[in-house]
C-alpha cells in the first residue's frame, strides 16, 4: 500500500464533512470494485465522478500539498481540453486510474483500522523495540517490513513512537543503576540514548521502505504494470524481493560497522546501559500471523475464482478480514457486537475521512502522470534525448535515479512514476524489457522512501517522533541510500546481461 501521500494529517473538519467524504470515497469504493468483478463500466463511470465530487467537498481536509496537486491536474486537463481532440477519452482513462488508486489506498488502510485496536499487534511491536544491541537493528528493520505489508503507514505510527518509549524507559533505568547521577554517567546516558534512537528508526524506516520492492500490498506492485505495458508482475515481484535481501544486508552491515565505532567511543566513558529485553510474545506473533495467513488465503481463493490478479483480490479481502478481525478483539466484552459494529461506524465516519488527503494525493499524482504523459509528445522527446541510442542498462539506471531526486524536489514519485511509465509504454521501438523497466521504477520508488525528506517514510516518522525529515534521510540514510543505488545499478547491470 506504498505510496507518498504528501500530507499525513488532516485539518479538523466539521462532522458533516466527514460524512460527506466518507460517502463519496465509498462509492469510489464500490464502484471500483463492482467493475473489477462485476464488469460494469457505468460502476467505473459512477467512481470516477464520486472522486471528482470528493476532490470538490473535501476541502476542508486538504492542505497546501494536496491544493497544489489538485492545481497542477486542473491545469493538465485545461491543456489538453484546449490541444486533444480526444480529451474525453484521455480524461476518461486517467480519472479510471485515479479512482483504482483511490480505492487502493482507503480499502487496504481498513487493514491499518484493526490493527492499532489490537493488543497482539502491540505486544509485537514493544517486543521489536526493546531486544537488546547485538539483536536490535535486525529485529526492527524485519518487523518493520513485514509489520509494514498489513499496517502499511500504521506500522511507522506505531513503531516510532514504541522507539523513543523504549529508549526513554532504558535511559530511566540507566539512570536508576547509577543513583548518584555523576556528570559522566549523565553524558553518557544522553549520548546513548541519542545513538539508540538514531540507529532505531533507521533501521525501521529502512525496512518498511521496502516493502514496495515486492509486497503486493503496496501501491507500486499494483500501479507499475498498470501504466508501463507488457510488465510481468510475478517476475517484477521475484527481483524485488532477492534485492530487498541485499539491501536488509548492506543496511546491517552499515549499521554494524557505525555501531563499532560509536562503542569505541562511549566505552571510555564506562559501562554502556543494556536495556532489559521483553519475553517473547508468543501469543501475539501467533494470532497477527494467522492474520495474515487468512488474508493470503482468501486473496488466493478469490484470483482462483475470479481470475483477477492478486491487487483487486487484496481489494476485495481486506475489509472482510478487517471486519473480522475487530470482531474477534471485542469477543471478550460483554457486548461484542455492539463494540463492533460503533468501531465499524468509528471508522466510516472518522479513520475514512481522516485518510482522504493520502487517497487523494495519490489519486491526483496519478492522475497528473498520466495526463502529462498523454499531453507529451513521447517519440519527439525521445528522439530530442537521443533514447535510441542510450544502452538499456543505462535507461533503467537513468529511470531508478530521476524517480528518488525528483522526490527530493518536493514531486511526488507516483507523479514521476506515472509520467514516465506512460511515456516508456508509448515507445515499443525502444526495445527494452518492459519488467526490468517496471523494477527501476519500483527501485527508485523504494529509495525516494528511504532518502527523501518529502517522502511518505519521512513525513510520517517526523510527525510522530518530532525528528526532522531531512534528518530522517539525509543525515541518516544519504550514505545508505548511495548504497543502496549502487547495489541496485549492479542487479540491474546481471539481470541485463542475462
Amino acid at each position: 500500500m506504498q505510496q507518498d501521500p504528501g500530507t499525513v494529517s488532516a485539518p479538523p473538519a466539521q462532522p458533516e464533512n466527514n460524512r460527506i467524504v466518507s460517502l463519496c470515497l465509498l462509492a469510489v469504493c464500490g464502484g471500483v470494485l463492482a467493475k473489477l468483478y462485476l464488469d460494469l463500466h457505468l460502476a467505473g463511470s459512477v467512481a470516477s465522478m464520486a472522486l471528482v465530487a470528493f476532490a470538490v467537498l473535501g476541502r476542508p481536509f486538504f492542505r497546501l500539498r494536496e491544493f497544489f496537486l489538485l492545481s497542477l491536474a486542473a491545469a493538465l486537463t485545461l491543456t489538453a481540453i484546449v490541444t486533444r481532440p480526444d480529451v474525453v477519452p484521455m480524461v476518461a482513462r486517467a480519472l479510471d486510474r485515479a479512482a483504482f488508486l483511490a480505492a487502493f489506498m482507503i480499502l487496504l488502510a481498513l487493514l491499518r483500522d484493526g490493527a492499532v485496536t489490537s493488543p497482539s499487534v502491540l505486544a509485537v511491536g514493544r517486543y521489536l523495540t526493546r531486544q537488546p544491541p547485538g539483536r536490535r537493528y535486525a529485529a526492527l528493520q524485519t518487523g518493520g517490513h513485514f509489520l509494514g505489508v498489513i499496517l502499511n503507514f500504521g506500522c511507522l505510527s506505531l513503531l516510532g513512537p514504541l522507539v523513543q518509549r523504549g529508549v526513554r524507559a532504558s535511559s530511566d533505568e540507566a539512570g536508576e543503576a547509577n543513583p548518584d547521577n555523576t556528570m559522566p554517567d549523565t553524558a553518557m546516558n544522553a549520548r546513548v540514548a541519542a545513538i539508540r534512537e538514531q540507529r532505531q528508526i533507521t533501521a525501521l524506516s529502512r525496512g518498511f521502505s521496502w516493502i514496495v520492492a515486492w509486497s503486493p500490498t503496496t501501491i507500486s506492485q499494483a500501479f507499475v504494470p498498470l501504466v508501463l505495458a507488457g510488465v510481468e508482475p510475478l517476475r517484477m515481484a521475484a527481483m524485488g524481493a532477492g534485492i530487498t535481501l541485499l539491501f536488509f544486508l548492506a543496511g546491517w552491515l552499515e549499521d554494524r560497522v557505525r555501531g563499532r565505532r560509536i562503542r569505541a567511543e562511549l566505552s571510555e566513558l564506562g559501562q554502556l546501559p543494556v536495556p532489559n529485553p521483553l519475553p517473547f510474545p508468543k501469543t501475539g506473533f501467533l494470532r497477527f500471523g494467522l492474520v495474515c495467513a487468512v488474508l493470503a488465503v482468501l486473496s488466493t481463493v478469490v484470483v482462483v475464482w475470479s481470475g483477477s490478479a492478486i491487487v483487486p483480490a487484496l481489494m476485495l479481502t481486506a475489509p472482510l478480514v478487517t471486519a473480522v478481525w475487530i470482531w474477534l478483539q471485542n469477543q471478550g466484552l460483554r457486548d461484542g457486537w455492539r463494540a463492533t459494529l460503533e468501531r465499524g461506524k468509528e471508522i466510516v465516519t472518522q479513520s475514512i475521512p481522516n485518510s482522504s488527503p493520502e487517497a487523494l494525493t495519490l489519486s491526483v499524482a496519478g492522475y497528473s502522470g498520466i495526463m502529462a504523459a498523454g499531453l507529451t509528445d513521447a517519440e519527439a522527446l525521445a528522439s530530442w534525448i537521443g533514447l535510441d541510442v542510450i544502452p538499456p542498462l543505462a535507461i533503467y539506471l537513468a529511470v531508478a535515479a530521476i524517480v528518488p531526486l525528483a522526490s527530493n524536489l518536493a514531486i511526488p514519485a507516483m507523479l514521476v512514476v506515472t509520467f514516465l511509465g506512460s511515456l516508456f509504454s508509448a515507445l515499443p521501438q525502444l526495445d527494452l524489457d518492459p519488467t526490468l523497466l517496471g523494477f527501476s521504477l519500483i527501485i527508485g520508488w523504494g529509495l525516494n522512501l528511504v532518502g527523501s525528506p518529502f517522502s511518505a517514510t519521512s513525513l510520517v516518522l517526523a510527525r510522530v517522533t518530532g525528528i526532522p525529515g531531512t534528518t530522517l534521510s539525509w543525515r541518516w540514510n544519504g550514505l545508505y541510500s548511495l548504497i543502496s543505488y549502487g547495489i541496485s545499478a549492479i542487479f540491474l547491470a546481471v539481470l541485463t546481461s542475462l
